[in-house]
């Protein structure tokens, strides 16, 4: 009996070690491991705790001997329960179910303390109700194999059961054959079930992943020695095969679809790859289609085991569209789409590349005049029409060589390699002159267009492009100051020119905030008898560090940055100031004469600021006078009017300054509510030539007329003050009589108030 339990037991472990072997080759089916140990353990419980047992029931060694069988019993029954658990997909938990099984261990062992009977009992009870258990779930869970198995974890319940009904111990022959058949074939079952299931895993994932490469947007091709073994609908797709037309690219040359590059690069990948060189390796190709047409290609390749060897497996997208926006993008970085030039990304670089190879070049940098009046007047199209029509002009006039770009609205920029000598600049300079000379047509329309153009040299005038560039705008800029196209080349002093007129823009501010300015005085002198009848302020800026900087340079300078109205207050001020301080020394006051940029006339309330400040320094408004140039009252005529007549109806002198070097001087006199009329140094200083009396002479017939003041400024000799004189000037003033005055040295000429 003992042999024939072992060997039941042993043939038990045997399908249970067979099942483990199984789920070694099957890792990812759980279930299988948990029935093979649920067999060993129950093959070795069956062998400690049936066929090896004791005889004597009492002994510690029967007791130790029984509770390992116990024990194992009930890890067969946990693992047989995990196993259908996991199968049929039941969430089984090992630490959840760990304390049924120690209280069932406790069931067991209890009641075989008192009796083995009673224990074995238990045992059969629990035994049977853990496959009882199983069988229940494959049964709702699974189809006719699985109810199957279900049906004999039923059968081995009720082994389990006619184990204590047939013999009090369980040893009864009929009870162990009839569970080492029945186990033998649930073992068998369970291996036929496990490998069905795993058969059907493998099913199923080989027909997602035939999903995934049927449906995939990503070709995938496997090529050895450039013929194509096995290509997806994608890869079709891509090389525009047709399935239903065209023969299935399998054993196709794919040499075909290549170009000469693109194919030697394909077979060094593969040499590469297929040699164990590398493992991967990433690549980019065109290709040609079934209809000749191109298509860009980014693709992974890797070595892949094939039926018949080792080939290439060439994971691929088309990129085509990306591709063609990437170079769009770049057309569009680096080209002008109005005029299909490069623009200045383009040209910089271009200028780079050159000055690395250190050939002599020329840059001409050219910016049309007044070009914003075109497209004010004749709107934005036309103007893109003339940008588009100069660059065709120029594109055609200028050498293959020659490289042309647009860097700004209206300006463009030329790189003219070769061109070294004085002689070389000198004929680039005349051929530009000359392009701009015959009218564009636009819209059947002849155009005249104006350029100013600056010229530089490599390596002369800078050593990379940035600095060519920059020398180049500087002269353009220098160029603009001269009418009519012209074309100048770089000087290095112009630069330093450009450089200080930024220097004193930086400075301005700070110098108008800290007052570095100060007032100087010009007397003004009665004609014939010489005597002082007032003065006009002369500002004047002494730059910490640097010295004297001449108004000829800060007061466009602050016209130019807006600061223009913050100095006329400071100018005002001061002025006032001065003032107030010379009558507190009981100098009888004159009037002082405060020069006014058009630019302060955008002021609404200039004249309000003037009055209000006048006052607050306790001086009457006759004791001051504003000098306004013809191009104020020219430029701002509607705001100028109503301004000169408030500070006229506030008894404020209003003089028009520099007459004679504008072109409506009578008109304005008439509009303006002029007190003094003050004639151009340009129209004195020629004096006494008869031609230059005979205007000056109209020019004071004209201002009596008008009942007005007439000074002759820059009266430098007694000649010219004598003929101001006598053609009827009726104030002088200049070098001659007295230069400019500081603050204490003007009110020495003062009379003592009465």
């Amino acid at each position: 009996m003992t042999g024939l339990l072992l060997i039941s037991s042993s043939l038990i472990a045997l399908l249970g070690m067979t099942l483990l072997m199984l789920a070694r080759i099957e890792p990812g089916h759980r279930h299988i491991g948990d029935w093979g140990w649920s067999h060993v353990c129950l093959a070795a419980g069956l062998a400690l705790g049936v066929a090896l047992v004791p005889p004597d029931v009492h002994s510690l060694h029967y007791r130790v001997q029984a509770t390992v069988a116990v024990v194992l019993t009930l890890a067969s029954i946990a693992f047989e329960l995990s196993g259908a658990a996991r199968y049929v997909g039941r969430v089984w938990r090992w630490r959840r179910t760990a304390p049924l099984f120690a209280l069932a261990l406790v069931l067991i062992l209890a009641p075989a303390l008192v009796d083995p009977r009673y224990g074995v009992r238990v045992a059969a009870t629990i035994l049977t109700l853990g496959a009882w258990t199983a069988a229940a779930w494959l049964w709702r869970a699974g189809d006719g194999p699985e109810r199957f198995v279900a049906l004999l974890f039923i059968g081995s319940g009720l082994v389990h059961l006619s184990g204590p009904l047939l013999d009090p111990l369980a040893r009864s022959a009929i009870t162990h054959v009839l569970g080492t058949y029945l186990h033998s074939v649930l073992a068998m079952s369970l291996i036929l079930l496990s490998v069905r299931r795993a058969h059907q895993a493998t099913t199923t994932m080989q027909g997602r992943l035939h999903h995934l490469y049927e449906q995939s947007v990503q070709g995938m091709l496997v090529v050895r020695e450039q013929r194509i073994l096995f290509a997806n609908p994608a890869v079709r797709r891509i090389f525009g095969i047709d399935p239903a037309r065209d023969a299935v690219p399998e054993e196709v040359d794919r040499s075909r679809y290549l170009s000469g590059d693109a194919a030697a690069a394909a077979a060094e990948r593969h040499r590469q790859l297929l040699a164990g060189e590398r493992d991967s390796v990433e690549w980019e190709a065109d290709i040609r289609r079934r209809d000749g047409s191109v298509v860009h290609l980014r693709g992974l390749s890797s070595a892949i085991d094939w039926p018949d060897g080792r080939a290439v497996l060439e994971l691929m997208l088309d990129d085509t569209e990306r591709q063609q926006a990437r170079i769009a993008l770049e057309r569009q970085a680096l080209h002008d789409e109005l005029t299909n030039l490069p623009n200045r990304h383009a040209a910089m670089a271009r200028l780079d590349a050159l000055t690395a190879l250190g050939e002599p070049f020329a840059v001409v940098s050219a910016d049309l005049d007044r070009f914003q009046l075109v497209n004010e007047s004749l709107g934005h199209e036309f103007g893109d029409a003339l940008l588009r029509a100069v660059a065709e002009r120029l594109r055609s006039a200028l050498p293959p060589e020659a490289l042309l770009a647009r860097l700004g609205e209206d300006q463009f920029m030329a790189v003219l390699p070769g061109v070294a000598s004085a002689a070389q600049v000198e004929q680039a300079r005349q051929q530009w002159q000359g392009y701009f000379d015959a009218p564009f047509v636009v819209a059947e329309r002849p155009v005249f267009v104006h350029v100013s153009c600056g010229l530089a040299c490599y390596p002369e005038h800078g050593p990379d492009g940035a600095a060519l560039l920059s020398a180049a705008d500087v002269a353009m800029h220098r160029a603009k100051q001269q009418a009519g196209t012209t074309v100048l080349a770089y000087a290095p002093e112009m630069i330093q020119r450009a450089r200080a007129r930024l220097d004193i823009e930086q400075a301005l501010g700070a110098a108008i905030a800290a007052e570095e300015f100060f007032l100087e005085y010009q007397p003004k002198f009665a004609a014939h008898s010489r005597q002082l009848a007032g003065f006009e302020a002369l500002v004047r800026w002494q730059r910490p560090g640097v010295g004297r900087v001449s108004p000829a340079d800060f007061i466009p300078a602050a016209e130019l940055t807006g600061q223009i109205g913050a100095l006329g207050e400071l100018v005002l001020r001061r002025a006032l100031r001065d003032m107030a301080a010379w009558q507190r020394e009981g100098a009888q006051l004159l009037p002082v004469a405060i020069n006014v940029s058009p630019l302060q006339f955008r002021d609404p309330q200039l004249a309000d600021v003037i009055l209000r400040e006048a006052a607050a320094h306790g001086i009457e408004p006759r004791f001051l006078d504003v000098e306004v140039t013809e191009t104020a009252a020219i430029g701002h005529l509607d705001q100028v009017l109503p301004q000169l007549a408030q500070l006229r109806a506030a008894q404020v002198g209003v003089s028009f300054d520099d007459f004679g070097t504008g072109q409506s001087s009578l008109t304005l006199l008439r509009r303006l509510p002029i007190s003094t009329l003050k004639l151009d140094r340009s129209m004195i200083d020629p004096l006494p030539e008869p031609k230059a009396g005979a205007v000056v002479r109209a020019a004071c017939v004209l201002g009596q007329s008008l009942a007005l003041q007439i000074v002759a400024e820059g009266v430098e000799t007694e000649v010219q003050a004598a003929e101001s004189e006598r053609l009827g000037c009726t104030h002088l003033q200049g070098f001659l009589l007295s230069r400019p005055l500081s603050a204490s040295a003007a009110q020495a000429l003062l009379p003592a108030a009465g």
